[in-house]
């Protein structure tokens, strides 16, 4: 789950927040569960939730500039500073995408049950994510094209 909400917050720490809240929303809820084969999903969609609503909330109270920004000092999640930089500048549909594929390793399938679209549609998606990063990228110095 902490890989669901980093991929929105773009901090471990704000992350790990989010997921603790959402297992504890998710156990409050757990009685309207529908489909308990579908666990797993229903409660990636909270804590997606969960940490847009911790997104939300930031650029209200104008710290907008904080998600996905590089941290004064090296983290742990091994992403330069460049890197990070660029997919800042990404729409957040499309460093979600970024991020749960290619940091967290999420398969498609896993990708398609948290963001609830279909696999075709994660794959042009991603496409076009792909490109965007690129440019993002290249602007930053990282990538050459």
């Amino acid at each position: 789950m902490v890989a669901v909400a980093y991929a929105v917050l773009g901090d471990h720490h704000l992350a790990e927040d989010a997921a603790q809240e959402a297992f504890a929303k998710a156990l409050a809820g757990l009685r309207g569960l529908q489909e308990p084969a579908k666990f797993g999903a229903w409660l990636a969609r909270i804590c997606r939730n969960v940490a847009t609503d911790a997104a939300r909330a930031r650029i209200r109270n104008g710290r907008a500039a904080e998600l996905w920004a590089p941290p004064p000092e090296p983290t742990d999640d091994g992403l330069p500073a460049s890197v990070r930089r660029a997919l800042g500048r990404l729409p957040a549909s499309a460093r979600e995408l970024i991020v749960l594929r290619y940091y967290d390793n999420l398969s498609y399938d896993q990708i398609s049950s948290v963001l609830g679209i279909s696999r075709s549609a994660i794959n042009g998606r991603l496409n076009r994510a792909k490109k965007k990063l690129a440019r993002a990228m290249k602007r930053e110095g990282v990538l050459e094209l």
